[in-house]
C-alpha cells in the first residue's frame, strides 16, 4: 500500500471521528436540554437549537469531505485552491466547538436556567469568533507553508 495514502487515511479518519463526535455531543446536548425537567427561557433553547443544528451541518459536510479526502491517491496533502471552502468549514467548526463547549458547562454546572440569551452571545462572541478566525489565519498560513514545500519537491 502507498505510505502517503495510509498516512492520508490515519489523518484524516481521525479528524472525521473528531467531528462525528463532536456531532454527536451538540445532538445529545439538544436531547437533554428537551427532556430535561428544568424550564428554560425559550430564547436560550432556541439558542442552543440554532447553534447545534449550525454544528451537524457544518459537521456533516466537513466529515464528508475529510472522508473524501482521505480516499483520494495522489501525493500526501497537496491542497489546492479550491480548499478555501474547507478552510472555512474548519474555522466554523472549531468556532462552533468552543460555543458548544461554554453552553454545556453552563448546562452543566446548573448555570443555564439564570443565565439569560446576553451571557451566552457574549461568551459566545468573545470566545468562540476570535477561535474563528484564529484558527482560519493558522489553516491559511499552514497551507501556504504546505503548498511551497510541495511545489518545491515537484521541481526537484
Amino acid at each position: 500500500m502507498n505510505t502517503h495514502k495510509l498516512i492520508r487515511q490515519i489523518v484524516f479518519y481521525s479528524l472525521s471521528a473528531v467531528v462525528f463526535f463532536s456531532a454527536l455531543e451538540a445532538a445529545k446536548f439538544v436531547y437533554l436540554l428537551g427532556s430535561s425537567k428544568e424550564l428554560y427561557p425559550i430564547s436560550i433553547f432556541v439558542f442552543s437549537l440554532f447553534y447545534s443544528t449550525l454544528l451537524l451541518i457544518v459537521s456533516y459536510i466537513l466529515g464528508q469531505k475529510l472522508l473524501f479526502e482521505a480516499s483520494r491517491s495522489n501525493q500526501l496533502f497537496t491542497i489546492k485552491r479550491n480548499s478555501y471552502r474547507t478552510l472555512c468549514l474548519l474555522s466554523l467548526f472549531s468556532g462552533l466547538s468552543v460555543i458548544n463547549a461554554i453552553v454545556l458547562s453552563e448546562f452543566s454546572s446548573g448555570r443555564l436556567i439564570s443565565s439569560s440569551l446576553d451571557n451566552l452571545c457574549v461568551l459566545s462572541l468573545q470566545y468562540g469568533v476570535p477561535i474563528v478566525f484564529v484558527t482560519f489565519i493558522l489553516l491559511f498560513v499552514v497551507m501556504v507553508i504546505n503548498n511551497i514545500i510541495v511545489s518545491r519537491m515537484s521541481h526537484t
